[in-house]
């Protein structure tokens, strides 16, 4: 390995972990209901500190076995890819979002207390466009909480979204892709799907 790359990792080393931010653990813990209606609920955060709420957040919950939430199948970025999205945490300490690529959202969390209207309120007035996350597919028709949080604000599965070819891992046809297990394998017959929706 030549010394650039030694020294290209280290720097990347370096950007993500150095100085995470600076929220201290009780802003970190304490939470409340965001009325959607109030003014500025959510303000913008450097990506690094988003990085450190949302993770703290995220193993406090996943350690309180809290899965309702979901918080353990949360994707959670490199601090150096939210320095690339804008980030925002709620007033609350305990929900938060990141917009991508835009207009894609990403990142949501609403904990101790949900805040979720609030939180798409905001996000949707801030750009927010598209998102995709899990749901469940029973005898045809898409259900579950994600999804019916997103529908009730606006968001619809896009019916136009098509890529790869049925059957194919993460092939998306008509806005749902098939459950693909660890091996690669495509599911179809599986409840479990991901959908992609988008704000009209």
């Amino acid at each position: 390995m030549s010394t650039n790359t030694i020294l290209n990792r280290i720097n990347i080393l370096i950007e993500d972990y150095s100085e995470l931010g600076r929220l201290s653990p009780d802003k970190l813990t304490r939470g409340f209901k965001l009325n959607p209606d109030a003014p500025d609920n959510f303000f913008s955060v450097d990506g690094r500190v988003f990085y450190k709420a949302i993770s703290r957040i995220r193993v406090n919950d996943i350690a309180r076995g809290d899965k309702a939430k979901g918080l353990d199948t949360l994707s959670v970025y490199k601090p150096n890819e939210y320095k690339l999205m804008r980030c925002f945490l709620g007033r609350n300490n305990s929900s938060g979002y990141a917009i991508a690529h835009g207009d894609e959202l990403v990142s949501v969390f609403s904990t101790q207390g949900s805040s979720a209207k609030a939180l798409l309120k905001d996000a949707i007035k801030r750009g927010a466009r598209r998102l995709d996350c899990f749901a469940l597919r029973i005898n045809g028709k898409i259900k579950g909480m994600l999804y019916d949080i997103y529908s009730s604000v606006g968001f619809k599965i896009d019916n136009h979204k098509n890529s790869g070819t049925p059957g194919e891992p993460y092939s998306i046809i008509n806005g749902v892709s098939d459950y693909v297990d660890e091996h690669g394998k495509v599911h179809p017959e599986d409840e479990r799907v991901v959908i992609f929706m988008v704000y009209k």
